[in-house]
């Protein structure tokens, strides 16, 4: 009996149509049991950390997220709310099923605007223009989590860059019963404004205070520097420290309180073009140490950042962004350091080199965080900051790899041993309400030094700052989060000499390669017999 073959093709369909949906399905049934992904990206942009995976398998108890934005708005936050959602979904598959996610769109509805109020979202300006579209008006942009009768809140999601982070440490609050840490910020002799209303440095002071404690510590007082405080900020004072202060920083040191210098030797003034140097008093402290900052000035004619100028312009005189070789581009980063993780680079503002001693003991590890290229100069006895200066090498100028930022990690013996303990200023608040006088400490405790050669340096860097923060507190685990970023690396400049070869190759190449095609081809045609010099008889 023959078979009918339009019966075995149809059957055979029907086959593998069945095969097709019992695969699927099976699938999809381990799908939902398994999660994984495959992420192709250098740094796993696109998946979640380890140490995010970690806090959400740590969960005890629902957590509940709720996402309060405003649908239908323009680029570049019409996708904000999808890539606030997916990423809070990647962190639902690690939570073993206690996460629950509600999205919000609380404009116009008076019942919902007041839950988002009542979690601290409130809405921002958003403006948008186009030629057809002009807007004008508040949206909801905050997602608020609920853990328990604990709640964190992210007021304004403006940015997704480190959106991880964000959701990650606020789960940490959340899921830990640990004491926030606290910042302390030197105060006294001249330093920047912590409290400052405005201005990157008020920026930075938001940024530290959604993680941690911030305290104004005056030095030069009675008492000490309170124990409670988990690091030490100190940042461009512009008169010496008196032997007070520096004491209360010296025991602060000792006691395995890490402390961060932030030191400039110059500061530039722009009526004048003129430099004016600073003296903080801390050089021979630091030198006891095994570091120093050298009395110079670090200049990068090719790698260099901008600096706001007075620029001529007819008869008037306007400010305006100049690229500055005293704003020189450290591009020699530590890239094993937790610190410089995922960064390209680093500017530092009217900087000075710094030299640390051959003769540190052998427990002390020194790493240089950030260095300039080995192109950059370093000069003395600087006379003006007017750009067009450093046109041409000066005479005086030292090339080389100059360090920037360094840390050090170890016990120190104190600046003070054999030394009486220096009196309080009467004048001066005392650092604690209740000041006291504790026992002086010869030998420190186990910490961690920081020196960077530049105090503009700070405002300059707010992700390099919060990642000192944590490595200094020793709470890193969440440092590799913050420097994931889908930013693009940042090309190194081109010196000029070789600039100039580069525009010669590139104007020249197309016509010389024409000029040898042409001229191969010319012998190949005469090789085959294909071309012949014509004849006198032709010629006439």
């Amino acid at each position: 009996m023959a078979l009918d073959p339009r019966r075995n093709l149809l059957a055979d369909a029907w086959l593998q149509l069945i095969l097709v949906v019992v695969i699927v399905v099976l699938a999809n049934t381990w799908a939902a049991r398994r999660f994984t992904r495959l992420d192709l990206t250098a740094d796993k942009l696109y998946s979640l950390d380890l140490a995010t995976r970690s806090l959400m398998h740590r969960l005890e108890r629902p957590l509940t997220a709720r996402v309060y934005f405003t649908g239908g708005l323009q680029a570049p936050y019409n996708n904000f709310e999808q890539i606030v959602v997916d990423k809070l979904e990647d962190m639902r598959a690690y939570s073993r099923g206690l996460m629950n996610i509600e999205v919000i769109d609380p404009t116009g509805d008076a019942e919902r605007e007041a839950e988002a109020r009542r979690f601290g979202i409130t809405p921002i300006q958003y403006r948008y223009a186009s030629s057809s579209v002009k807007e004008l008006k508040r949206v909801y942009m905050g997602v608020a989590l609920v853990y328990g009768d604990k709640q964190e809140v992210l007021p304004a999601i403006t940015q997704t860059a480190t959106l991880e982070y964000d959701l990650a440490r606020a789960v940490k609050a959340l899921t830990s019963d640990e004491p926030r840490k606290t910042i302390g910020w030197a105060a006294g002799f001249g330093q920047p404004d912590l409290l400052a209303d405005s201005g990157p440095l008020a920026r930075l002071r938001d940024r530290l205070t959604e993680r941690y404690n911030l305290r104004i510590v005056p030095l030069g007082g009675p008492g000490s520097v309170p124990d409670d405080v988990d690091a030490m900020l100190v940042v461009g004072p512009q008169r010496p420290l008196s032997d007070r202060a520096l004491y209360q920083l010296d025991q602060t040191l000792m006691r395995g309180t890490g402390v961060a210098f932030f030191l400039s030797n110059m500061k530039a003034d722009l009526q004048t073009m003129r430099p004016q140097r600073v003296f903080h008093g801390l050089d021979a402290m630091l030198g006891s140490y095994g570091v120093q900052v050298n009395r110079d000035v670090v200049i990068d004619r090719t790698r260099n950042g901008m600096l706001n100028m007075p620029v001529r312009q007819g008869r008037q005189v306007v400010m305006m962004p100049v690229n500055s070789p005293l704003v020189p581009k450290a591009t020699e980063l530590d890239r094993d350091s937790v610190v410089v993780k995922g960064m390209d680079s680093l500017l530092f503002p009217f900087a000075s080199s710094l030299e640390v001693a051959d003769d540190l003991p052998p427990e002390v590890e020194v790493k240089v965080l950030a260095a300039t290229h080995p192109d950059a100069g370093r000069i003395k006895g600087l006379r003006t900051i007017a750009p067009e200066a450093f046109r041409a090498v000066l005479s005086s100028e030292q090339k080389g790899s100059w360090p920037l930022l360094v840390s050090l990690s170890g016990s120190f013996r104190s600046y003070f041993v054999g030394r009486d303990v220096p009196e309080p200023d009467p004048s001066l608040p005392a650092t604690e309400e209740e000041p006291h006088e504790a026992p002086r400490i010869d030998q420190g405790a186990p910490t961690r030094l920081v020196v960077a050669g530049s105090a503009d340096f700070v405002v300059n860097q707010p992700a390099f700052i919060l990642n000192l923060v944590d490595w200094m507190v020793e709470d890193s685990a969440l440092i590799s989060i913050r420097s994931k970023s889908v930013d693009l690396p940042a090309l190194d400049p081109v010196p000029p000499d070789r600039a100039r070869m580069l525009k010669l190759v590139n104007l020249l190449s197309g016509s010389v390669g024409i000029l040898i095609l042409g001229a191969i081809r010319h012998l190949l045609r005469r090789r085959s017999g294909g071309y012949r010099e014509p004849a006198e008889e032709d010629a006439a």
